[in-house]
């Protein structure tokens, strides 16, 4: 029988400060496309404990790890350098 997946709440922010909003972030994509942890922890060649950290806001997790859960949820990471003139 399929693990049922409760979707969480939207995150509530527009930029990240920390790994816990992060972790919120991830944790509300998987639950909104229905995946269970297993099968993300699955799809990003790590273990479920790794997928647990990152959506717990675990400073210790390796940024590495981060950005694949991030790149396989569909989750597109950028970046601006405040203070540089756009030319």
């Amino acid at each position: 029988m399929a693990k049922r997946v409760t979707k969480t709440k939207q995150p509530h922010f527009n930029k990240l400060i920390c790994s816990k909003d992060f972790g919120e972030l991830i944790r509300y994509r998987r639950t909104m496309l229905g995946m269970t942890m297993q099968i993300t922890a699955e799809l990003c060649n790590i273990n479920e404990r790794t997928l647990s950290k990152i959506e717990k806001g675990n400073e210790a997790v390796g940024l590495n790890n981060a950005l694949l859960v991030a790149n396989a949820l569909g989750i597109d990471i950028s970046f601006t350098i405040r203070g540089e003139d756009n030319e």
